[in-house]
């Protein structure tokens, strides 16, 4: 039985979920206003993906010119082949020994996985996947993937792309070197400059070395990142970027932002920094007018603060009337870390409606499937209750209880209709309600 609808209702990591845990063979078709974007499974792997804006043949040849595995004009009379044999690319390029079969296996497998992370960030679209017996790839040459891989790491793109976003809101955007070509130095096994999460505390320009990108040193670059850095000329877009070398958007977007971190590039049209501007002599003397309101300011919050502290000795953090600073904090924290989880179970009981065709009696029957859709942990509260769950013809309710069985927090899902089920073996111990 097809599978389909909108991502709205069903997010695509819940899709790979369902298809991966009950091992499906089929095409997943994903639609948005500007494309669309088919990805083919055998028993649950992703084993092909290609793309109606950027064909997977394109991207395949791009970087294998990239990688120096293709010369470009072969590349071009490749592809005139092909369109005369109508044979996959990967298929002419070994059997005519234009390059060996483990440099496409590596290619292949990447722009595949490029192409899947790129439709994780999609706020809309729509879903169909029609099973099938057997699936239609270049078996010789494509690695299956499996699902829970692409999970991992297509969410923490999406958990990171936010962060990028700050600094580069659009393939557009134009940066311009700020070191020059001869301070920098490639090393094949140079760190790739962190994580993002050591970048994190640089959002507010305090996380990296102002001077890095002004000193003499040598700035050490691996062959990628450097090849990147080669194409920044104040000129071109970070699209432009990704067309010349092959690679993905996330993949040239996080090193042009690990550049911004370590101030090797800017926006184009960015004005030199306030820290390098030419100062007045005559401002260094003397107090100016915003200084004295700065001053009185401060001193103000001096003197509230000593009598705030003078009248809260006896009962620190605590204000008459209000709960304790900390006692707001702790529930606010409380409440955040319900809310997420109340979000995964509601993903796992549609995973487990789609999956078994009904609802599962209790909570519990979601730790008992066969991979456990979540753990045992997930069904408690912060504050160790267990979550309350009903269901009714029209709406899943999910809440979170205190002490006093009275609920603060509630998660409701509209009933899925049955046509989005894809039959599966009932788990041991549940019921149909």
């Amino acid at each position: 039985m097809a599978l389909s609808g909108t991502l709205k209702d069903f997010a695509l990591p819940d899709i790979f979920q369902l298809i991966g845990m009950q091992r499906k063979t089929g095409l997943l078709t994903l639609e948005s206003d500007h494309e669309t974007v088919t990805v083919i499974f055998e028993q649950g792997m992703v084993v092909h993906s290609d793309s109606t804006i950027r064909r997977l043949d394109d991207l395949l040849g791009n970087v294998l010119v990239r990688q120096g595995k293709l010369q470009k004009e072969h590349l071009e009379e490749v592809l005139a082949k092909q369109k005369v044999s109508m044979q996959r690319l990967g298929f002419i390029l070994t059997d005519q020994g234009y390059i060996d079969r483990d440099a496409l296996k590596t290619a292949l497998s990447e722009q595949v996985q490029q192409i899947v992370f790129r439709v994780f960030r999609w706020k809309s679209g729509n879903y169909h996947f029609d099973p099938t017996a057997d699936a239609d790839y270049d078996r010789e040459n494509v690695a299956p993937v499996s699902t829970d891989q692409i999970l991992m790491e297509g969410i923490r793109r999406v958990d990171e792309w936010p962060i990028i976003e700050k600094r580069i809101p659009s393939l557009e955007v134009v940066f311009r070197p700020l070191v020059s070509p001869k301070q920098i130095k490639e090393v094949a096994d140079a760190a790739e400059g962190g994580t993002l999460e050591d970048a994190f505390g640089s959002l507010d320009g305090s996380g990296a070395d102002e001077t890095s990108s002004t000193s003499s040193s040598e700035i050490v670059l691996n062959p990628q990142e450097n090849d990147i850095y080669k194409l920044v000329d104040g000129k071109r877009s970070v699209a432009a970027i990704m067309d010349l070398t092959g690679l993905s958007d996330f993949d040239v977007c996080r090193t042009l932002f690990d550049f911004i971190d370590r101030k090797l590039v800017s926006p184009a049209a960015q004005v030199q920094a306030p820290s390098e501007r030419r100062t007045d002599p005559r401002e260094s003397v003397g107090v100016r007018p915003s200084q004295i309101v700065g001053i009185a300011a401060l001193l103000i919050v001096f003197v509230v603060s000593a009598v705030g502290l003078r009248s809260s000795l006896k009962a620190p953090f605590s204000v008459p009337a209000l709960p304790s600073f900390l006692e707001q904090e702790s529930t606010t924290i409380q409440r955040s870390r319900d809310l997420a989880r109340m979000q995964r179970l509601a993903s796992a009981l549609r995973t487990y409606y789609m999956t078994f065709g009904f609802y599962p009696g209790t909570l519990d029957d979601l730790v008992n499937t066969n991979p456990p859709l979540v753990t045992a942990e997930d069904l408690l509260s912060a504050g160790g209750e267990a979550y309350r769950y009903q269901y009714g013809p029209d709406k899943v309710i999910l809440q979170a209880v205190g002490p006093s069985g009275e609920p603060y927090l509630d998660v409701v899902r509209g009933v899925l209709p049955d046509e989005v089920i894809l039959p599966g073996p009932p788990p041991v111990g549940s019921q149909d309600p």
